[in-house]
């Protein structure tokens, strides 16, 4: 189901939904942590302890890498739903993800992403065609 996006809203409380279809995929217990182009990635448990195992083995004499393990760690959280199925952004993510009011919720190529309207229409207006092409090829010639 990878390629399907949904708009939501926050609301008041800076809660939102996962759609139901991504939902059953996440299963019950879900994580939301940064991602890369200034999204929220979603993980769903066994993904998250992949992640975490990952993050857990850095070497710690290598800052860069530390840091940023730090920092995805510092900045992971478990999501919990409401009886209504609304989860809470907290504001750390928010900031990060620059979202105020219109989400988009995206199944993307590793993972639900959740991105700032405003965000995701910048990320796809600066499209480079070529360096698209280039990457599509590296992908299905080496991948």
């Amino acid at each position: 189901m990878s390629g399907r996006n949904y708009m939501h809203q926050l609301d008041a409380k800076n809660r939102m939904r996962i759609p139901a279809k991504l939902r059953e995929e996440l299963g019950e217990n879900y994580s939301i942590t940064v991602g890369t182009g200034g999204c929220l990635y979603v993980y769903t448990a066994e993904q998250m302890k992949e992640v975490k195992a990952k993050l857990t083995n850095v070497n710690s004499y290598r800052d860069k890498q530390l840091k940023a393990a730090r920092f995805i760690l510092y900045n992971t959280w478990d999501a919990e739903e409401d009886k209504q199925g609304r989860i809470l952004l907290p504001d750390n993510l928010r900031k990060y993800a620059k979202i105020e009011k219109n989400v988009i919720v995206f199944k993307g190529p590793n993972c639900v992403e959740i991105w700032s309207e405003e965000v995701w229409n910048e990320y796809f207006n600066d499209v480079n065609f070529e360096e698209l092409a280039d990457a599509l090829d590296e992908l299905t010639n080496n991948g």
